[in-house]
């Protein structure tokens, strides 16, 4: 695994970090860069949409 790879639990951990600065309230990814652009990644990565990305890093539950 390289240094900007992105794993679920980096993802997850993103979201996290993002809810934080939300004042633990809605996090929009757009208004977010580093969590945007790893949901980017991990889908392109794992083939799967940014949707089912962002789901994953809300509730660690995979879809796909």
């Amino acid at each position: 695994m390289g240094l900007f790879d992105v794993d679920e639990e980096k993802l997850q951990g993103f979201y996290h970090r993002a809810w934080l600065e939300a004042n633990r309230g809605f996090v929009d990814p757009r208004k977010y860069p580093y969590l945007d652009k790893a949901l980017y990644m991990y889908a392109r990565e794992h083939g799967c949409s940014y949707d089912d990305a962002l789901i994953l890093a809300k509730t660690g539950k995979k879809i796909w």
